[in-house]
């Protein structure tokens, strides 16, 4: 499961309106419509970081990967698969 403290909101300056993110060791992703669809999409992060066998760089003795900035829409859509 997640943490809670890694979905939160903040207001955007332009139109007003509060929009989710959540947090992970690879930044920030976001933004989502409600604070249900961050959590979902962390959910879903985690998930294919589990099936694709991505620990963060937290094993010792394996080779690092290099990350790489994704647009979340690719992301979603790409997880779909």
């Amino acid at each position: 499961m997640f943490n809670a403290a890694r979905v939160f909101s903040q207001r955007n300056p332009n139109t007003g309106l509060i929009e989710w993110f959540f947090s992970a060791r690879e930044g920030n992703f976001g933004p989502f419509r409600d604070m249900q669809t961050a959590a979902k999409e962390l959910d879903a992060f985690i998930q294919d970081c589990i099936k694709n066998g991505y620990d963060g760089g937290r094993a010792k003795g394996t080779k690092k990967e290099k990350l790489s900035l994704v647009p979340m829409h690719d992301y979603a859509s790409k997880r779909k698969d």
